[in-house]
């Protein structure tokens, strides 16, 4: 597989399992494996299995912004073994405010699953509209890509 554009059509269901980061996640090299744990809707824990008292809050970004998309390097595809786009899913992690208005996702760095080899990656995009910190608003679902 060459390069891959990454949207709402090319992705699938992340169940409840467990999957090998082989770099960690960045500031936590050192922890590799992580159990997805479904929560509320679309949202889910990833949990470091080794430390249970670090976690995330992921979702399906293309819930929030069906416009999302962006290119899955070859490289990447190679690391995490991804031979089919039917096993791959995306997520990114959510930023937690008491204040709904102030609950952001990262849009700039989404986590790869290969949910048949049970392998992931963290990806950092490069030159690309999308932030670290968009807001997760209800407005953000009538977005186009442009306005991201």
């Amino acid at each position: 597989m060459s390069n891959s554009s990454i949207s709402p059509d090319h992705t699938t269901t992340l169940e409840e399992n467990s999957y090998h980061f082989a770099k960690g996640i960045p500031g936590f090299p050192e922890l590799n494996q992580y159990t997805v744990v479904p929560q509320y809707e679309s949202f889910s824990l990833l949990q470091a299995v080794d430390n249970p008292h670090v976690s995330f809050i992921i979702v399906d970004p293309f819930v929030f912004f069906p416009q999302y998309e962006f290119e899955l390097p070859q490289d990447v595809q190679e690391e995490l073994e991804i031979n089919d786009e039917q096993h791959v899913a995306v997520r990114c992690i959510v930023t937690w405010h008491t204040q709904s208005e102030k609950i952001t996702m990262n849009l700039a760095a989404p986590i790869i699953f290969n949910v048949e080899q049970q392998q992931a990656k963290q990806i950092i995009l490069q030159n690309t509209p999308y932030t670290t910190k968009h807001p997760l608003q209800s407005r953000t679902n009538k977005q186009t890509k442009e306005e991201l």
